[in-house]
């Protein structure tokens, strides 16, 4: 039964299972891609857009977090407005749109059947990938590993991936075969993770775990621990220079965030509200450095210094009220389906990747990261979709 102005039930399913192949897509390639990555999202909006004329009305239901985007996206028009580089923080506020991918996950994601697809297909993707960039990380002698994307980036898709999975891994109730595929996808996405010594993810990863461990299941610290000491004993003496080099503030990388820092903060104190503007740093980066400062400045390695640099005061508490209610609303869903297999194991992997990110972003501009953010806002909509779904089903 249909009104005047509504489609068919069958159109509005065809459009939602393009709308999900396009979501799936879009993040199985961003990996790889962000040029084919950014096309598919593109045709997803227009998507949505011919759905919403043929329907006469408004698709994309409301959330806990809309007065929250509301509150940021006025925060970012405002200090284009007042920016000391007007043009180049236009430009950069199309980091707003991809916000709108938690919202086509919740018009899309209709059955519990899609949600675990779109995870098989995504960590298989995943995997895939790390596969062929262990091969090249071993044939080419790479110090660090990439193919696809810059190593610091490689190691933050891993680190999602990665801790999305482990609570599939652990929940008991998860069905043997994907449990088994899931497993599968883990190890070379996590041996990837290793090799891309990306530090900051390393953190994120194990920030992750821990959360998991004390929310799920207290022996998988003791595994990590395990690994921990396998690691410092059998690991390279590179990556475990890395390792100890996280907490040497002499390290060289480290102290040239520590300095890179320090004159963010100088920044923000002569631009203490609104700050410049989201754009590169760089230029007013220039004129604040010591002249012993070998850094360039276009970007300050850390989400929270960054953002009070470029949207200032107004503009970081807004941001750190939108990731605070994130996670409040993550651990809630994840409270309330702690016996669900999926719905349990998504939102607890939400969770975590989001702890794992904020960690990450200590020492990474990754909120930055188009990349980064795509999955980002995939997993706080995949964790509030299944929520939405009806009680388990047969999948």
């Amino acid at each position: 039964m249909t009104t005047a102005d509504s489609l068919p039930e069958s159109r509005k399913a065809l459009l939602s299972s393009i709308l999900f192949a396009l979501l799936v897509t879009q993040v199985a390639v961003i990996s790889i891609s962000i040029a084919a990555s950014s096309i598919v999202f593109g045709l997803s909006l227009m998507l949505v857009a011919y759905w919403s004329f043929a329907e006469r009305r408004w698709l994309l239901c409301g959330t806990s977090f809309d007065y929250f985007f509301l509150a940021y996206v006025c925060i970012e028009f405002l200090t284009t407005a007042t920016a000391v580089f007007p043009a180049q923080a236009a430009v950069n506020t199309k980091r707003l749109l991809l916000i709108s991918v938690l919202y086509l996950v919740l018009l899309s994601f209709d059955s519990r059947k899609k949600v675990l697809n779109s995870l098989l297909i995504i960590f298989g993707a995943v995997a895939v990938t790390s596969i062929i960039e262990i091969v090249y990380y071993y044939v080419v002698h790479e110090g660090r590993l990439y193919v696809f994307q810059h190593y610091m980036t490689t190691g933050g898709l891993k680190m999602i991936a990665c801790l999305m999975i482990v609570p599939f891994i652990l929940h008991k109730k998860t069905p043997a075969a994907v449990k088994g595929w899931l497993s599968l996808f883990f190890v070379p996405s996590f041996l990837a993770l290793i090799l891309t010594n990306t530090r900051s993810s390393w953190v994120g990863f194990l920030g992750g775990v821990i959360v998991i461990s004390i929310l799920k299941n207290k022996y998988l610290f003791f595994v990590l621990v395990a690994f921990l000491a396998l690691f410092f004993l059998f690991a390279p003496a590179s990556q475990v220079h890395r390792a100890k080099s996280i907490v040497d503030l002499s390290d060289p990388t480290n102290h040239s965030r520590l300095v890179m820092w320090s004159t963010g903060l100088k920044i923000f104190a002569d631009h203490p509200l609104l700050g410049i503007g989201d754009s590169d740093v760089h230029e007013v980066y220039a004129q604040y450095k010591s002249a012993d400062d070998p850094e360039g400045g276009g970007h300050l390695h850390n989400n929270f210094v960054m953002l009070l640099v470029t949207l200032g005061l107004i503009g970081l508490s807004i941001v750190v009220a939108m990731f605070c209610k994130i996670l409040v609303v993550e651990y809630q869903m994840f409270r309330g389906s702690t016996a669900d297999w999926l719905a349990g194991s998504v939102t607890l992997g939400a969770f975590a990747v989001f702890i794992g990110f904020l960690l990450n972003g200590l020492f990474e501009w990754n909120f930055g990261s188009h990349q980064i953010m795509v999955f980002v806002w995939f997993t706080v909509g995949l964790a509030y979709a299944v929520k939405k779904l009806p009680a388990p089903e047969s999948v």
